[in-house]
């Protein structure tokens, strides 16, 4: 019996509803799950929630409940609008469930006897917002960013995993499995993070409660992201393992491509074959955020239906990239691909086959040239869906079938069915058209039964087809073979949005946003004089030349022109900049501050940037018109 292909969201953290980016990710793994059961696959498609940790256990106690109940209420949110939804997920796994707690003991006894975990203290810096401890580079990067109010000095005894020992293997097995992250350029990005070496990992914590216990020393509590990777273990029947695809957000993905495998490789077990990193929605320039006050939930898009939603995600979203969102692109979208291309087609080609020939699709005698190159093409098209969608590039794969479908309709304007039809003729020529628009309605009823299963099934039965759609394979479908019967009664695909009115409605609302945004800022520092403020000289910059700072994704070393002289000064912008958006970009600069490195590179200055705990840095801009040496005062 054949291993089932075993696909998994990340567990999603229960601090909130669900947003747009959860559900991204989640109907991303469903497609996955349609599309491999399609293949003829058996699928075992797993999702769930991360409920342990600091953040929760305080949350609750600010509310005056248990962690549990707390988890309780959130994981609801979750189980509704998946069952909303339609997911085909096999379970939602909980890190409080019982068979996850004995999994998590179980292997991290198994590691302790193996020696790959021992107790220690740990000394040093650790990051509040981040729940985490921190290393000495990552403390210089945080520190570059203005960040370093976020860490404080601790010491605790903890377990620790020797990470450090699994540096080379790590190395040799990414050299090994070219494939094994994706994209290529977050493969790179997780490589250079191992070349540049690897300290040991504290797995338990003593300062807080919520967790499941050490077995053995039940003063110390697991560590959420040894306990949360282990779900995908837990809950993985035994005929299952590896997982085939596991998909994160970029966000997440040095604890699924670096600590996740070292963990298994302690066990002896078998790695995933492909860890799929996607990026971020984006509102404007920034990553969706409670604390910024531009989260956008999924039931304010799900009024425009759920195929439509899913739909949106696959097409405009390419895997592993960032893209911006706005209401007014997603109504767009839908607009010009479902009413305007799909259904438009899908209603024109089904009206014409009941008016010239009372529902019964014809067989094509004589195609001429231009009715064989549209047959052609969708012999290629078909292949190239499949294989663009095997790669989870469904993003390409429909780029590639709307191409096809838009010339569709320029193959409809040349040939001018409705002048055909009044000459009998004629009648080849018009049978060859009606056959190949039919022909092309069933494939894609096919293909994109994943995307959209109620758009798709809604289409094959208006094709005259009483079964499933989602139960064809697309193996073996005779793409050029003739229509089962008559037609069915046409149904409307999708109904074209009124934007202006829609955008009112939900401007009326508020919906779109949860506009009430937290500021996440640490307090007032303490009071300076006067004097000692005016002991820190601040002048306007510009940047000359910028460069990423190699093994490292946050730094960015640059020469920036003071007016009296030239600096070269490293900070950690580069998640928020790229070095070619700072040429010429005039900055503040602290010019009077002791020269440190960083990374080994010689830093003499500091940029000013303003940001909360939440957001990305933004640089201090002066005016337009000032010069590099003016002093900011």
């Amino acid at each position: 019996m054949s291993k089932p292909f075993y696909v998994t969201t990340p567990i999603y953290y229960v601090n909130d509803r669900p947003h747009i980016g959860h559900t991204y990710t989640t109907v991303l793994a469903d497609v996955v799950a349609r599309f491999h059961r399609m293949r003829g696959e058996e699928v075992y498609f797993l999702t769930g929630t991360d409920e342990h940790g600091q953040k929760v256990e305080k949350a609750a106690a600010a509310r005056g409940i248990t962690p549990k109940q707390l988890a309780d209420e959130v994981v609801a949110n979750y189980t509704d609008l998946w069952q909303r939804m339609g997911m085909t997920h096999f379970r939602l796994i909980r890190t409080t469930d019982q068979d996850h707690k004995e999994q998590v003991q179980r292997l991290f006894q198994r590691l302790l006897d193996k020696g790959d975990i021992y107790k220690a203290t740990y000394k040093g810096l650790y990051s509040v917002s981040d729940e985490a401890y921190v290393t000495e580079m990552q403390a210089k990067e945080l520190q570059a960013q203005g960040l370093a109010h976020q860490l404080v000095e601790l010491e605790e005894e903890t377990y620790f995993f020797r990470l450090s020992a699994y540096q080379d293997r790590l190395l040799a097995y990414f050299e090994a499995h070219p494939g094994f992250v994706q994209p290529d350029f977050r493969f790179n990005e997780v490589k250079r993070f191992v070349e540049g070496g690897l300290q040991d990992l504290s797995i338990s914590r003593t300062s807080i409660s919520w967790g499941i216990p050490v077995p053995g020393d039940e003063k110390h509590v697991i560590y959420v992201w040894f306990d949360a990777l282990l779900n995908y273990l837990s809950a993985c029947p035994a005929n299952c393992w590896p997982p085939d695809l596991q998909l994160v957000g970029k966000d997440i993905l040095r604890f699924h491509a670096v600590y996740w495998p070292a963990f298994l490789m302690s066990a002896g077990m078998f790695l995933p074959e492909t860890i799929l990193a996607h990026g971020w929605w984006l509102m404007g320039d920034d990553k969706m955020s409670k604390s910024k006050g531009n989260v956008v939930r999924p039931d304010t898009l799900l009024r425009f239906g759920n195929d439509a939603l899913r739909f949106f995600f696959m097409r405009e979203m390419q895997v592993g990239h960032d893209r911006g969102f706005s209401f007014e692109g997603f109504m767009d979208r839908l607009n010009a691909d479902l009413a305007n291309g799909l259904g438009n087609l899908a209603s024109r080609t089904l009206s014409m086959i009941q008016r010239y020939r009372g529902g019964l699709v014809p067989i094509p005698a004589l195609p001429d040239e231009q009715d064989q190159e549209m047959a052609t093409r969708l012999l290629e098209v078909f292949p190239e869906y499949l294989e663009k969608a095997r790669a989870n590039d469904f993003h390409a794969a429909l780029d590639a079938l709307w191409s096809y479908l838009r010339a569709l309709d320029g193959y409809i304007v040349k040939a001018e069915p409705w002048k055909l039809a009044k000459d009998p003729a004629n009648d080849p020529k018009l049978d060859a058209v009606l056959a190949n628009l039919y022909r092309a309605l069933r494939a894609t009823a096919l293909l994109v039964a994943p995307v959209m299963p109620a758009l798709a099934q809604s289409l094959w039965e208006s094709l005259g087809h009483a079964d499933q759609v989602a139960a064809r394979t697309f193996h073996g479908f005779a793409l050029d073979g003739p229509a089962i019967g008559p037609i069915g009664e046409s149904k409307p695909l999708f109904q074209r949005i009124d934007k202006e009115k829609e955008m009112s409605e939900l401007e009326a609302a508020e919906a779109p946003i949860e506009t009430k945004a937290t500021l996440d800022v640490p307090e007032i520092r303490e009071t300076v004089d006067a004097e000692s403020f005016f002991k820190v000289d601040l002048r306007v910059g510009r940047i000359l030349e910028a460069e990423r700072v190699p093994k490292s994704d946050k730094l960015i070393k640059m020469k920036v022109d003071l007016g009296i002289e030239q600096r070269t000064i490293v900070g950690g912008i580069g998640k928020a900049y790229e070095p070619d958006q700072l040429l010429n970009r005039l900055v503040v600069v602290v010019a009077n501050l002791a020269p440190r490195k960083l990374m080994g590179i010689e830093s003499h200055g500091m940029l000013l940037a303003a940001s909360d705990n939440a957001s990305k840095p933004y640089l201090v801009a002066p005016p337009d018109d000032a010069q590099p040496g003016f002093l900011v005062k």
